[in-house]
């Protein structure tokens, strides 16, 4: 089979939607075929409609290079030819369009500079008197990135800054509102972060600022070594008072046990089980349930990224590094994130010693608690990444831990 995504293809659609809507079903399949590289076969002229499969494939192609209007068309005939389980599609393809003809609007037909300048003269303290804008990244709705090269009018000398344009749904705000937060109460300094210029709420979409770095994603040769490191720089801080308010990963960590108690586990995470039941888990956690949640609350927090990789960590020309995009952080006992590989059986611990000597330890900060943070860590992203193997391996070292 062959497809094509051209301009043609918008045509195509709306003509077969409206002949199928009008009653007109072999018609609207042989206005289809053509686009779906097939012949309009005489014996059988409902083929193009009653098989989804091609049909699906061109419109996932089509979301997949952000051209939504199309892609909705193509869903919404999938529906009309009777595949209603293609509903849920047709309606996200929908939202994605509208919010496309909304971005195209304010960041691409609105000049920078007029969208701009008065934020970024108060957040900056200047006035703005011409921004240099380049797009970094070709994301549309979820992560787009544009870097602009700020001129001030009073002749200071200029900075670059990044956007980053997200969806204002509750999700996004409440991240936007989070990473405010953080920035608003601990230095960025601290946080070997960029610094932050603040969050400006525009429509159906919300921008957030940081200065612009100049360097490269860390090495991966690089990373175990580096990301051990700013784990233990991170644990030697506590976090101000401030940061009460924001995300917490404890309450995370006590709903996860209580889904173990419950027995409720996704489908397929009991079968990769190897050295223990569900039942064997339950009973252990349900009887381990108050020291845990007693641990969680005695231990010191800290400041955790929630989403440390390559890509996220900077390296500048003298070798300097900086974290970037701290939209996805949160309060987290300390232990948690360190990195060991669940399927192993000889586990380094974390070193104490590394921490305390910056910051006071409660009795209860040792290797072994801090392996059941990590463990606590382990399980519930292995779960939130849908990575049921791995989560298995992360529940057996939970329950050795616990």
């Amino acid at each position: 089979m062959t497809t094509t995504v051209g301009d043609g293809l918008h045509a195509a659609l709306a003509d077969a939607l409206a002949l199928l809507r009008g009653g007109d079903r072999a018609a609207a399949a042989a206005r289809l075929a053509p686009v779906l590289g097939r012949q309009a076969e005489a014996f059988q002229p409902d083929s193009c409609l009653s098989d989804a499969a091609p049909l699906v494939a061109v419109a996932e192609e089509l979301s997949g290079i952000s051209r939504w209007k199309t892609a909705q068309l193509a869903y919404e005939l999938l529906v009309e030819a009777g595949h209603a389980g293609q509903a849920w599609s047709a309606g996200q393809a929908a939202e994605r369009a509208a919010l496309q003809d909304a971005f195209v609007a304010r960041f691409e037909a609105t000049p920078a500079i007029e969208r701009l300048a008065p934020f970024l003269g108060g957040a900056t303290g200047h006035p703005v008197a011409a921004l240099d804008t380049t797009r970094m990244r070709p994301g549309l709705f979820d992560m787009a990135l544009f870097r602009h090269a700020i001129a001030f009018a009073d002749g200071t000398a200029g900075v670059e800054v990044v956007e980053k344009v997200m969806r204002s749904d509750k999700r996004d705000i409440r991240r936007a509102h989070a990473e405010g937060l953080l920035f608003g109460t601990v230095d960025a300094d601290r946080l070997m972060a960029p610094r932050h210029f603040g969050t400006l709420e525009d429509g159906p979409f919300v921008s957030t600022f940081r200065a612009y770095f100049d360097g490269t994603p860390l090495p991966i040769d690089r990373w175990m070594t580096t990301h051990d490191e700013l784990l233990y720089r991170y644990w030697a801080k506590a976090p101000p008072p401030g940061l009460a308010k924001g995300p917490s990963l404890v309450p995370v960590f006590v709903d996860r046990l209580k889904e173990l108690i419950a027995r409720t586990l996704p489908a397929g995470v009991e079968a990769q089980l190897r050295a223990c039941s569900i039942d064997d888990v339950a009973l252990i956690v349900a009887r381990r349930f108050d020291h845990i949640v007693a641990l969680l609350d005695s231990m010191p927090m800290f400041v955790f990224h929630d989403d440390m990789h390559c890509g996220n960590i900077l390296v500048g020309a003298d070798g300097g590094m900086t974290i970037v995009e701290w939209d996805n952080w949160a309060l987290a006992p300390i232990g948690t994130g360190w990195r060991f590989y669940a399927t192993h059986e000889v586990l380094a611990e974390p070193e104490v010693d590394r921490i305390g000597w910056a910051r006071a330890l409660p009795p209860e900060v040792t290797g072994h608690n801090m392996m059941l943070m990590a463990s606590l860590w382990g399980w519930h992203r292995a779960l939130r990444d849908q990575k049921l193997e791995l989560a298995a391996r992360w529940l057996e070292k939970l329950v050795r831990y616990a």
